[in-house]
């Protein structure tokens, strides 16, 4: 379940590899470098401690570099970007796009063996030409080995700012 949710965050913030700008999406095309962390994690609204983080939500925190295009424009790019890379189908049911802003929200169906772990999604998106912030949430009620059912909620944030041409 957690190395699904780790899967989700870095999978909504690929780059796009198209060869130009696309002049109707805000930013622009060139070398990004993203730098992503966990938040926050709660199980049943209790906080756990950045140190007690699963070795999954650790591993999370890293940086990239990559040439292309934040396409937070296209819904369909979106949802595309992270259902390929979680073991399931997440659904974007809403998806708004300003020159600032992106909002969604969906439910993912997460193929996780004894979890039966199918949380709402939530995600916002700052964005500029050269620079975004993104978060995304998910909570919902899961397995958790040999403990019951429990509501999990985990932030991510990825910040990505662009560097020059590439």
């Amino acid at each position: 379940m957690r190395a699904k949710f780790l899967t989700v965050i870095s999978a909504a913030a690929c780059l796009a590899s198209c060869a130009g700008d696309n002049p109707e999406n805000v930013p622009l095309y060139g070398q990004w470098d993203m730098t992503t962390r966990v938040t926050s994690l709660t199980v049943d609204g209790m906080a756990v401690p950045p140190a007690d983080y699963p070795p999954q939500f650790k591993q999370l925190g890293k940086s990239e570099q990559r040439c292309g295009e934040p396409m937070f424009i296209d819904r369909d790019w979106q949802q595309q970007d992270i259902n390929r890379q979680v073991q399931g189908d997440c659904t974007l049911t809403s998806y708004d796009v300003t020159p600032t802003r992106v909002t969604g929200k969906g439910q993912c169906m997460l193929n996780l063996p004894d979890a039966d772990f199918n949380p709402a999604l939530d995600i916002l998106v700052n964005q500029a030409a050269d620079n975004f912030r993104m978060q995304i949430t998910i909570t919902g009620a899961a397995n958790i080995q040999g403990q019951g059912r429990h509501v999990i909620s985990a932030t991510a944030v990825q910040d990505g700012r662009r560097s020059g041409d590439c």
